[in-house]
Order: C-alpha cells, then sequence, then structure tokens
C-alpha cells in the first residue's frame, strides 16, 4: 500500500484583507450617526505600505469619535511566533485627520507569511472599539512558499491534521506561494513531497512520492497563490503506522519555477482531536433572525481558536423555549446558573452543554463553567458553561457582538476542558480576555485539554 496525493487551486485573497474572518470596514457617516455620547468606532485598518518580510513598517487605523479624547491603541499581532502587543496614544491631532499610524521597528518586523493584528482602541471617556484584520507579509527575497492546515486561516507553526477517516488518514494541506517581486513568477504544476518521523532531512524518511497541480500556475507581482494538497495514508503505509501510533510527523513540499529555482516549505502533521458543544439558546423566541445567525458565526469563531491549536469541535443545535426557561432567561446569581446547569444539562451525548442567555446581570461576570476542569456527565451542578448572548443595536437591527462571543465561548468551555487562567499576553484564557484574546499554547494548554474525557481523536 502507497500514500496517494490530489491538489488544486484555492480562491485567491486581497494580501491587505488576508483572512476569512476579517472584521469589513465601516462606511464613516454610518459610523457617526451610530455613535452615542462618549463613542468610538474603528473604520478600517489597513498597513500604510505594502508589507513586506524583515523591514519596519505603519499600520494605519482609521476611526471616529464623538469627541477628541485621548486614549491607546493597543495591537495584539498574531504571527509565526509568540503573539506581542504594539501600544500608541492617541491625541487632538489624530481625531482631526481621522486615523493613527502605529510604528512597528526593525525589531517587530515579521517574516513571510499571514499576519494577524487585533486592535483596540480605549479613550479616557471609557469607550472603546475592537477590529481585527490579517495582512499576507510578503517575502523580501523575493519568493517564498509556505504550509498550512487547508481550510483553516492560521498564523504561528500550528500543525496540519491527520483525520482517521474509515481505514485510512487523510492529511490536507494549504500550500501558499509568496511573490515579493515586480514581476508575476510562472511556476510549474509538478511538486514532490516527503514525510519524516523527526526533523526534514535528520530524522527517518517515512514515505515520499511526486505530485502534479491540474491548471498552470502564476504568482503575481507583490501577491499570493493558494492551493491545497490531500494525502490519503491506508492502514499498511508508513505514514498510517506512525499517525495511529498518535506519533507526530513532519512533511516537506517542494516546488520549482519555471526558471528552474525550487521553493520549499515544511509544517508538522499529528491527529486531530474533537470534542462536542450543545448549543442551546435559553428563551428561544428572543433571538431575532439576525442573532441565530450571529450566535453560529460566534460559533465558528470558536471552532478556528481551537483548530488553530489542532483540536476541532461538533456542534448540536439545541433552544430552550420562553415557557420553558421561565427566569433562567435572566441569570442573576451563579446559584442560578447552576440550577440551570442541573435542570437542563443534557441528554448524555458527551457534549459539552453550552447555555446562551439573553442577559447575565449583577453577577460580575458574563460567563460561567460549572467546574475546572468539567464532569463527563450530564447529572448535577457543574455540568455546563453558560455566557450571556452579548448584544447590541445598529441601525434598529439587533445582533450579537460575534468576535466578542466565539471568545467568550471559548473561555468557558477552555475552563471546562481543564484550562486555568493565564497572563500571557494574547492567550484565550485570560481574566479579563477580549474579543482579540484568541490564543492557545501547546503546553500546558493543549496537552491539559487532550486528556479531558470528552475530547477524542477525530
Amino acid at each position: 500500500m502507497e500514500t496517494t496525493s490530489s491538489a488544486g487551486q484555492s480562491p485567491v485573497r486581497p494580501v491587505n484583507r488576508y483572512g476569512p474572518l476579517d472584521t469589513p470596514p465601516i462606511d464613516a457617516e454610518e459610523a457617526r450617526r451610530g455613535l452615542g455620547a462618549g463613542r468610538v468606532a474603528i473604520l478600517d485598518v489597513q498597513p500604510a505600505e505594502r508589507l513586506m518580510s524583515d523591514r519596519p513598517f505603519r499600520l494605519r487605523v482609521a476611526f471616529v469619535s464623538d469627541t477628541p479624547d485621548e486614549g491607546v491603541l493597543s495591537v495584539l499581532v498574531f504571527w509565526d511566533g509568540t503573539p506581542f502587543v504594539v501600544e500608541k496614544r492617541i491625541a487632538a491631532a489624530d481625531h482631526d485627520r481621522g486615523h493613527a499610524d502605529v510604528e512597528f521597528g526593525a525589531e517587530q518586523s515579521l517574516p513571510p507569511g499571514p499576519a494577524t493584528f487585533a486592535v483596540g482602541l480605549i479613550t479616557e471617556s471609557g469607550s472603546q472599539a475592537d477590529f481585527t484584520v490579517s495582512v499576507a507579509v510578503l517575502p523580501s527575497n523575493p519568493f517564498d512558499l509556505r504550509l498550512s492546515p487547508r481550510d483553516n486561516f492560521v498564523t504561528g507553526t500550528f500543525s496540519a491534521r491527520a483525520v482517521r477517516s474509515g481505514n485510512a488518514y487523510q492529511t490536507n494541506l494549504t500550500v501558499t506561494l509568496s511573490n515579493g517581486d515586480a514581476s508575476a513568477v510562472p511556476m510549474r504544476q509538478e511538486f514532490k513531497w516527503e514525510f519524516w518521523d523527526g526533523p526534514i532531512g535528520g530524522g527517518t524518511l517515512v514515505e515520499q512520492g511526486n505530485g502534479r497541480f491540474p491548471d498552470p500556475i502564476t504568482v503575481p507581482a507583490h501577491g499570493t497563490w493558494d492551493g491545497w494538497i490531500a494525502f490519503n495514508s491506508p492502514a499498511g503505509t508508513g505514514i498510517f503506522g506512525k499517525l495511529d501510533a498518535k506519533e507526530d510527523l513532519a512533511v516537506q513540499i517542494t516546488m520549482t519555477r519555471q526558471d528552474g529555482g525550487t521553493a520549499a516549505g515544511q509544517i508538522t502533521v499529528r491527529t486531530m482531536f474533537s470534542f462536542g458543544l450543545n448549543i442551546t439558546r435559553v428563551g428561544a423566541e428572543s433571538f431575532t433572525a439576525e442573532e441565530y445567525t450571529d450566535l453560529y458565526l460566534a460559533v465558528d469563531r470558536t471552532r478556528v481558536i481551537y483548530e488553530r491549536r489542532d483540536v476541532t469541535l461538533a456542534v448540536d443545535r439545541r433552544f430552550i423555549s420562553n415557557a420553558q426557561a421561565g427566569g433562567f432567561t435572566v441569570i442573576t446569581s451563579e446559584s442560578e446558573a447552576r440550577d440551570l446547569f442541573e435542570q437542563w444539562s443534557g441528554p448524555d451525548n458527551g457534549f459539552i452543554d453550552v447555555f446562551v442567555v439573553p442577559s447575565i446581570s449583577g453577577t460580575g461576570f458574563d460567563g460561567l463553567a460549572g467546574a475546572i476542569p468539567g464532569p463527563t456527565s450530564h447529572n448535577g451542578r457543574e455540568s455546563g458553561v453558560v455566557v450571556d448572548r452579548s448584544g447590541y443595536t445598529s441601525g434598529g437591527v439587533r445582533h450579537l457582538n460575534v468576535p466578542y462571543l466565539g471568545m467568550l465561548i471559548g473561555h468557558e468551555v477552555g475552563h471546562y476542558l481543564g484550562l486555568v487562567h493565564v497572563t500571557e499576553p494574547g492567550n484565550l484564557m485570560l481574566s479579563s480576555s477580549t474579543a482579540n484574546d484568541t490564543n492557545l499554547n501547546y503546553d500546558p494548554q493543549y496537552r491539559t485539554l487532550i486528556r479531558h474525557g470528552w475530547v477524542r481523536i477525530a
């Protein structure tokens, strides 16, 4: 038996709005009409010039406010390394210009690949706005090949997922070719693949082979090209044996330019873990159609947070009517939240119960997990997670705060899976995490949560 590969091209993404979950730009006039007293809104975030690897750059933040309050811009950067924060004070002159530039020096320059900027603006009056944008950092050298998990946008060196399907493992990769040159680069369609046990070239070669993209490839000037490669490794292959023993592998993809130059990228491959969420709307009739849609966009964000750390999740959609919910539509104490868990958790499908309520009031929290870690049963007062639906009104239409709610669900589920609060910048488990705090580390967080009894190999 041998591992086989198939390949194809992915849709093109603009280099300055590169992530599928980026915040859409906001029209200035529309934002002004929606501002209340002392409020502020971020309209857009973009590099002031093309973002090239290993070079200083500026990030331009466009915003509007009804008062010229001083404040602080905070930019949390997710990249191929440890997240870091850059801050800048804003003053009246920045309000007059309608934007402020955040400077990144040589020590804060970035390598080729995607970088996500989670921007927060806080004014002295207490108003706050958030905005997230991802940018393709183009190579200065000027060509680069990068590998990442397929179907999910990631920053950092997160691994590719090997998923068991019947009597085989499926491993899916995204291949990104980045061109920092002013001329387009044509590529050969053929590629070489290698799976190694240990470092590429320094461990043991497990399997290798060749594949081909079906269509001609040209990487545009100052742009990127994305393709995908899928591997099928049946029982009896070396890759199957290593993955079935829960061992990590490394894969390398090598491609060749039409002029003969080569580019290669590597990524770790490991088995994918999975858990389930019972997403239950409490007082279902009070959720508008827009809020229902927003809720599952938020759950998608929760899924991305965990998949960036090699753990995916399944979802069962549930609801409790207003008549059934009674007083549980407004949670006013921890004891009441635990009453909700005790009375409504279940049935016993091995999923974590996540109750989304219209309001949590007077408690000092907007989310609560039953225990750290939560039980592997649906009995008692610890079996569940409750979160405030975190909504707002825009143009007379009620919506949910998708970035924040996605983080909030992920944070409380993290507690249920055994994660405690940390002080690491940008981490999901900060005690006062914001929409921009979504990182999970490998050790101890990944190593902790996969030990929970409701987390299993996908």
